[in-house]
């Protein structure tokens, strides 16, 4: 799908695929291309003149082929954490291209940000390619933001839910352990840790993209004055780089809390056990003494010879179990 935004004298006019388009090369200022076919690229490239990147080069990871200035052009590809509040969140490739006074994006997933601005977009009197660029990217941004704090708030219920659980059943006493919630937080942790390390690695791309943009002799296209404009941006990027850390931080914090506590949990269990044992070690001892065979075992042909051997069985397991009790042990 290729969507076409023009200057107009009305304001700024959209329009979608193909069709009827016989605008002049001066009125078009922005080329939106979202999973684009072949006619609608080689638009694209008929009209500013340059190679569009393909979607296998744009998932290259080295830097040269992310930033690079070909035909004229500033080619410029980062990536974002789309699709988060789905069950298969993923990393998607967004590519700027800057070229004469035309902004050409390509994507090949569909983008909230890219929604939210085109709407902003249509509602204003009038723009040109370097005020696009950075409203993209300034709502980008404010996304990368609503997401990062969306996990911090999934990170405090997760929090509640293994230390105010965990406090709350110790303070109670219960014998019914709770290592299942922990072993569900433990794998819901898994999770979001994995989409902060998404997120840093887009804001990162998003940063050197930023940089790179901002870079006046990074290309031989004149100069645009970006590198002002785009300083705002920096500094949210970084102080969202600086709480993606901090979240990252306090998820292996709560990995190393979780897995204290579920060894906590088995270590009761075990201590359980070694109770147990030790509290019915003397009766199996006294009961192997009177079980041996001989011929002469005390009490044996007396009438309440069974039950001193039984009483003494009894008063050697709560002996033990009393001496625990005193010290604290259960």
């Amino acid at each position: 799908m290729i969507r076409i935004y023009t200057q107009t004298e009305n304001g700024i006019s959209r329009t979608v695929g193909l069709e009827e388009q016989d605008y002049r090369k001066g009125d078009i200022f922005w080329i939106d291309l979202l999973t684009p076919s072949a006619a609608e690229l080689h638009y694209a490239e008929e009209l500013c003149s340059i190679e569009m990147p393909t979607k296998d080069e744009m998932r290259e990871i080295e830097a040269t082929s992310r930033l690079y200035c070909e035909d004229g052009g500033r080619f410029m590809t980062t990536t974002v954490l789309s699709r988060v509040e789905t069950d298969e969140p993923m990393i998607a490739e967004i590519s700027f291209i800057l070229k004469q006074r035309v902004l050409i994006t390509i994507r090949h997933t569909d983008s909230y940000s890219f929604r939210v601005f085109s709407h902003q977009l249509l509602r204003m009197p009038g723009t040109n390619r370097d005020l696009v660029f950075i409203g993209l990217l300034e709502t980008l941004v404010d996304r990368q933001a609503d997401v990062l704090e969306r996990f911090g708030a999934d990170l405090d219920v997760l929090s509640k839910k293994i230390f105010g659980t965990h406090r709350v059943r110790r303070k109670e006493k219960s014998e019914d352990p709770d290592t299942e919630d922990l072993r569900d937080a433990l794998v819901e942790l898994g999770r979001v840790g994995d989409l902060i390390t998404r997120q840093r690695d887009a804001l990162v791309n998003l940063l050197r993209l930023i940089t790179y943009a901002g870079n006046e002799e990074s290309c031989t296209e004149a100069h645009t004055g970006l590198y002002a404009a785009l300083r705002p941006v920096s500094r949210d990027v970084n102080s969202l780089s600086e709480y993606a850390s901090f979240l990252s931080n306090k998820i292996n914090f709560m990995l190393d809390a979780v897995l204290g506590l579920i060894n906590i949990e088995q270590n009761d269990i075990v201590k359980v056990f070694t109770i147990m044992s030790v509290v019915f070690l003397p009766p199996t001892l006294i009961a192997s003494v009177f079980g041996m065979n001989f011929d002469y075992i005390p009490f044996l042909h007396t009438g309440w010879g069974v039950w001193l051997s039984l009483g003494l069985m009894l008063a050697s397991a709560i002996v033990p179990l009393i001496v625990f009790k005193l010290k604290r042990f259960i």
